[in-house]
């Protein structure tokens, strides 16, 4: 999985070790909300098994709009990049093995 994630993100090996040792794992049942609709992202998932809806509510009802899978990265980019409030909600729909990296550790690691 972080294989396909170093493609994206060229680093020398140094900081390629410095940057994935910042991943932590956590396993989540059904239903868990990763991030809420109006919360600032403050993670980046990697989704090691299962799988994650992005949505949004539309005068009360839930618009699911993507759907993320194993091997995917999830987050809501421009609440993580610019620090605005989230238009979307993160949610697992089966129990998940997710890896997530704080933006503050990403940052470092690139700059």
């Amino acid at each position: 999985m972080f294989d396909q994630l170093r493609k994206k993100f060229p680093l020398n090996d140094d900081k390629w070790i410095d940057y994935v040792s910042c991943f932590k794992s956590i396993k989540v049942p059904t239903k868990t909300i990763l991030l809420k609709e109006g919360d600032i992202s403050k993670k980046i998932f990697l989704i090691g098994k299962g799988c994650i809806r992005v949505w949004f509510n539309n005068d009360g009802k839930d618009v699911t709009f993507q759907f993320f899978f194993e091997n995917n990265t999830v987050a809501s980019i421009e609440s993580f990049k610019k620090n605005h409030p989230s238009p979307v909600t993160i949610e697992t729909i089966e129990p998940c093995m997710l890896w997530y990296i704080y933006k503050k550790d990403a940052e470092k690691n690139y700059s």
